[in-house]
């Protein structure tokens, strides 16, 4: 499989509707998480950083994510995947993320669930090495795909008058 694959419109109109829904975001069960240098994989060099924090909230309890959307996921790739973890990342305006690995799984998956304009930025950032670089732009639907083990960060929308980021993020075993 490759490194980082990109899938758009992933997602149809009445599942976009229902991952972006209000209800699906909207409630005191968000959490601060953190991408500190304690998580990242051992003998990878990290470019210097702002270890900021992000929001996060559990979607290991909710059925549409956990069975529905995951079993999507594994029929489109064609791989019996085992779920770790899904969760919402939250990324206010102006409250970039770290650079970070996600050492907890082999495989990550993002949704970018929120309608989004290219002037808000918002992107996704790769660094397979020092020269490799991949930008990913979060558009509305897509999925991305990667390698867990790839440096990578987001960046939120850029002007406070945007909404938040809001990303689901599968962990994935294989």
């Amino acid at each position: 499989m490759d490194d980082l694959i990109v899938i758009d419109d992933f997602l149809n109109d009445e599942e976009l509707t229902t991952v972006s829904s209000a209800s699906t975001y909207t409630n005191d069960k968000w959490i601060i998480q953190g991408a500190f240098p304690s998580s990242f994989s051992v003998g990878k060099e990290l470019p210097p950083d702002f270890q900021t924090s992000f929001l996060r909230k559990n979607l290991m309890d909710t059925e549409y994510y956990t069975s529905y959307l995951f079993n999507k996921i594994k029929k489109f790739f064609n791989y019996d995947y085992k779920l770790v973890n899904v969760y919402l990342n939250g990324n206010e305006p102006l409250r970039n993320g770290s650079f970070h690995t996600d050492d907890d799984a082999d495989r990550t998956v993002i949704l970018y669930i929120t309608p989004w304009k290219p002037a808000w930025g918002g992107f996704t950032h790769f660094m397979k090495s020092e020269k490799e670089h991949a930008v990913i732009a979060p558009l509305f639907g897509r999925m991305i795909n990667f390698r867990s083990d790839i440096i990578h960060k987001s960046y939120s929308f850029c002007n406070q008058n945007c909404p938040m980021r809001i990303t689901v993020a599968f962990k994935l075993k294989l």
